[in-house]
C-alpha cells in the first residue's frame, strides 16, 4: 500500500518523509502526525523472500514473524491490556491490519521527552528492573482471564529451524526439559519478550517506556530480566550484579503485588521463580546455540548456568 493510499485510508494520518527500515525488510517506521499529534506509524508485512545474514528464513520463520506483528496489534487493541498498561508504552492510536499490511501508530513519545538511549546509567538498569517488576504484578493478574501466546522469541515451539543446527548435544538433549520447566511452572506472568535496553526510552527522571511488543505472552518474568541483562551486561557484569539485580526485582515485585497477593503466596512465586533462574539462562543458550553459536551473549556466565542445570537432572 502506497503512503498515498494510507492516507487516504486513514485520513486522519499525515506522513512525513522520515523512514526507517524494518527488519531484514519486513516494512518501515515513518513520522508523521494523527490528528496534528505527532506519531510513529510502524508499517509491516513478510516479504516473499527474507535474506538473512544469520540464518535462512523458511516458510515456518515467515510465519512466525507474521504472528509476531499481528501479537503486537492484539496486544495494543485488547482492552484489558489497555487499562492496565496505557501508564508504560506509548498511546496507540490506530493497530489495525489491512490486507497484507500491519498498521500500528503511536504516539512520538519523543515529544513527551522520552527517547532512547544508547549510554546507560545504572540508575536507567534499575528503572528497566523496577519498570519490569510492575509490568509483570500486572500481568499475574491478567494472565488468568485471557488467552496469551507464549512469550518471546526463543522458545523451544518456534525454533524447529535452530533446534537442527544446534551443535551441542547436551543443550539438545535437555531443550524440552528447559521448555517445560518454563512454560509448565505455577506462576506464569504477562511477559514484555523482547526486554532489551533498545525497546525502551527514558525521560531525564528515569520514567520508563516499553514498546516493540511483537512477543508478549505468557511466561515467567525473570526471562525479561535475563533478557534485559544480556543487552547491558558482559558476562563478567552479569556475574557481579546478578544477585543485586535479582534482590531490587523481587523487591519491586512484592510491592506491586502487596494488595493482590497474599505474603504466604508471593514467597511460593519467588522461590519457584528463583529457581528457575538458571533454566531460564539455559534455555536462551539453547537458542542461540542453534541461531548463532559464536554470539557474544554466550558468555561463561550463560554457561555455567546451564552447568547448574545438568547438576540438577
Amino acid at each position: 500500500m502506497s503512503t498515498r493510499h494510507l492516507e487516504k485510508h486513514i485520513p486522519e494520518l499525515k506522513l512525513t518523509d522520515l523512514s526507517i527500515s524494518l527488519w531484514s525488510g519486513c516494512g518501515q517506521i515513518q513520522s508523521g502526525f494523527f490528528d496534528s499529534q505527532p506519531v510513529i506509524v510502524k508499517l509491516s508485512e513478510i516479504p516473499e523472500s527474507i535474506n538473512h545474514q544469520v540464518i535462512s528464513q523458511s516458510d515456518f520463520a515467515k510465519q512466525r514473524k507474521d504472528k509476531s506483528y499481528l501479537n503486537e496489534l492484539n496486544f495494543y487493541n485488547n482492552p484489558i491490556c489497555k487499562l492496565a498498561y496505557e501508564n508504560v508504552r506509548p498511546r496507540c492510536y490506530f493497530a489495525k491490519r489491512i490486507d497484507v499490511l500491519n498498521i500500528l501508530i503511536l504516539e512520538d513519545f519523543e515529544s513527551k521527552g522520552f527517547q532512547n538511549i544508547d549510554d546507560y546509567k545504572f540508575e536507567h538498569v534499575y528503572a528497566v528492573i523496577d519498570w519490569l517488576a510492575q509490568f509483570h504484578a500486572k500481568g499475574l493478574n491478567l494472565i488468568g482471564s485471557e488467552r496469551f501466546p507464549i512469550g518471546g522469541y526463543w522458545h523451544l515451539e518456534t525454533r524447529p529451524d535452530e533446534y537442527k543446527r544446534m551443535g551441542s548435544v547436551e543443550l539438545k538433549r535437555c531443550a524440552s526439559y528447559l521448555a517445560d520447566s518454563l512454560y509448565k511452572a505455577k506462576y506464569q506472568t504477562l511477559i514484555h519478550g523482547d526486554s532489551k535496553l533498545a525497546n525502551y526510552a527514558f525521560d531525564n527522571n528515569y520514567n520508563v517506556l516499553g514498546y516493540d511488543y511483537q512477543y508478549v505472552g505468557s511466561g515467567i518474568g525473570l526471562q525479561d530480566v535475563m533478557l534485559f541483562m544480556t543487552s547491558v551486561f558482559n558476562g563478567d557484569t552479569c556475574a557481579k550484579y546478578e544477585s543485586s539485580i535479582l534482590n531490587l526485582y523481587f523487591e519491586s515485585l512484592s510491592k506491586a503485588l502487596s494488595n493482590t497477593m497474599s505474603i504466604k503466596e508471593y514467597e511460593l512465586l519467588e522461590r519457584e521463580w528463583r529457581t528457575l533462574w538458571p533454566i531460564v539462562w539455559a534455555d536462551f543458550y539453547r537458542f542461540l546455540n542453534g541461531w548463532k553459536p559464536e554470539h557474544k551473549k554466550i558468555t561463561q556466565f550463560m554457561q555455567n548456568k546451564f552447568s547448574e542445570v545438568l547438576n540438577r537432572i
